[in-house]
């Protein structure tokens, strides 16, 4: 567990340190540009990553090395992201090389069948959440596909 720091060091030399989920989460919880107040005082996050948009480092997006995304895009199906660890990441690759993305385009129970098995072996923590929002999002779908008919 943890997340890459980069920088230069001494003699412009490249470094590269390990540091621990835990840590990122303690620098980044107080503040960061994706905290959203809700209702009652509760806090809610806005990042990518998310599934519940919960401020908590269970579901943090930017804390922990993996992390899992569902979105519905313009055709109405249902994408789930899933990053690498930072640990497992090279210097050279791009952004796009860090996140591996699953469309489903089947009926609503499909769907929550493929999304249960893909974050099953990933995290299972997140295992009964990521099916909620499938559902969720799907939901959705169907509403707007109804509306512009």
């Amino acid at each position: 567990k943890g997340g890459v720091v980069q920088g230069t060091g001494p003699k412009g030399r490249f470094l590269c340190k390990m540091v621990s989920s835990e840590l990122i989460w303690q620098c980044v919880k107080g503040s960061n540009s994706y905290l959203r107040k809700g209702l009652n005082g509760t806090i809610l996050s806005a990042e990518p990553g998310n599934l519940t948009s919960k401020h908590s480092f269970k579901f943090s997006g930017i804390a922990n090395d993996r992390t899992v995304d569902l979105r519905s895009d313009k055709d109405f199906n249902v994408v789930l992201s899933k990053s690498r660890p930072k640990a497992l990441r090279s210097k050279k690759s791009k952004s796009g090389k860090n996140t591996a993305t699953t469309v489903f385009k089947k009926d609503a129970r499909r769907v929550m069948r493929g999304v249960e098995k893909e974050v099953a072996g990933f995290r299972s923590d997140l295992q009964n959440v990521a099916v909620r929002r499938a559902s969720a999002l799907s939901r959705s779908a169907r509403a707007a596909k109804a509306a512009s008919k």
